[in-house]
């Protein structure tokens, strides 16, 4: 009777049970590796930081929908504030970008692209001045925008070149921003919803290839 060891074959190779827990095994490696090396740049990159998992878009948003629609539907008012903030990010190169951000954001304003959480207008100011200093290019293309109840929804294409990623190639990638704006047409509510491992993680080299890899195994 034939007592070889089932998991090796009469060539001796592996069998297929033992390359399938490899595999496992590099995946489960890989997505360790993956969360550590965004955490690593996530905080490098970091200069005001907020902690939180996406709870405090939702507290500010109830508490800005019992106060109703600030602008009335059609207004110039209602018009002029659509347009500055369109204007704003449709160039985050633009000389003036920095005064901007004050006239756009009111002074207690909320903020989250999907990579951090920012609130105030200062430290919304400060973030996206330094974010515009990491790139050569960013634009913002808004495809369309719907309007309920005091909610404003902007869907868009971002292009963008990086100076020290993708070999300084115009990369595009697609999201939309959920806006409320004050009285005085202000933004007082800023959250994006983008996937940034796309649009940015993925051109970092090594975490670039991991993510891909990861991507590849779901």
């Amino acid at each position: 009777m034939n007592h070889s060891n089932p998991s090796t074959s009469s060539e001796g190779h592996t069998a297929p049970t033992t390359r399938r827990t490899g595999r496992f095994r590099l995946g489960i490696a890989g997505l360790l590796l993956t969360a550590v090396l965004v955490i690593v740049i996530y905080s490098a990159t970091s200069t005001v930081q907020s902690e939180g998992n996406g709870m405090e878009y939702l507290d500010r948003l109830r508490a800005l929908e019992q106060a109703g629609p600030q602008l009335e539907v059609g207004s110039e008012a209602e018009k002029r504030a659509v347009e500055r903030f369109q204007g704003l990010l449709s160039d985050f190169k633009a000389p003036d970008f920095a005064d901007r951000v004050t006239e756009v954001y009111a002074e207690d304003a909320f903020f989250n692209d999907t990579l951090k959480t920012v609130q105030g207008v200062e430290h919304i100011r400060e973030y996206l001045v330094e974010s515009g200093e990491a790139i050569d290019k960013g634009e913002v293309e808004f495809v369309d925008l719907v309007a309920d109840h005091g909610n404003y929804y902007f869907r868009w294409v971002m292009t963008i070149r990086f100076k020290k990623l993708a070999n300084g190639e115009d990369k595009r990638s697609i999201g939309m921003t959920h806006v409320r704006f004050n009285a005085q047409g202000r933004v007082v509510l800023h959250q994006d919803y983008w996937d940034s491992s796309a649009g940015l993680f993925e051109h970092v080299p090594a975490l670039g290839w991991v993510l891909r890899r990861a991507k590849s195994r779901l």
